[in-house]
């Protein structure tokens, strides 16, 4: 998983599942910026994660993979060597998407 570049995380082109799934990482918070100093802090901090999660999610990952990748995209890119509630996020996401799976394909 990398992270997308700035064109990939444009709201204005994302699908309502990624709006959805870039509203799961802003309540998840993994660096606390909605929970910081700042008051008015930008609500698509998380956005370029939404791509690569998205195309993680294709291949199926059960949860504890789709942890491990994002350990190491939140290390190498974010500089994060110890994320907080990782393999909860992880469980939800992959829950989410198998539920969404499961809704398209009746």
């Amino acid at each position: 998983m990398q992270i997308a570049n700035a064109g990939n995380s444009d709201r204005r082109r994302f699908s309502a599942q990624a709006l959805q799934l870039a509203q799961m990482l802003h309540d998840w918070d993994p660096i606390g910026v909605y929970g910081g100093d700042d008051p008015n802090p930008s609500p698509d901090e998380y956005d370029d994660l939404v791509s690569p999660i998205l195309t993680a999610l294709r291949a199926n990952p059960d949860p504890t993979s789709l942890a491990r990748q994002l350990r190491a995209v939140l290390s190498s890119d974010y500089g994060l060597s110890d994320v907080v509630n990782i393999d909860e996020f992880a469980e939800r996401v992959v829950a989410w998407s198998n539920a969404k799976w499961d809704e398209s394909n009746p």
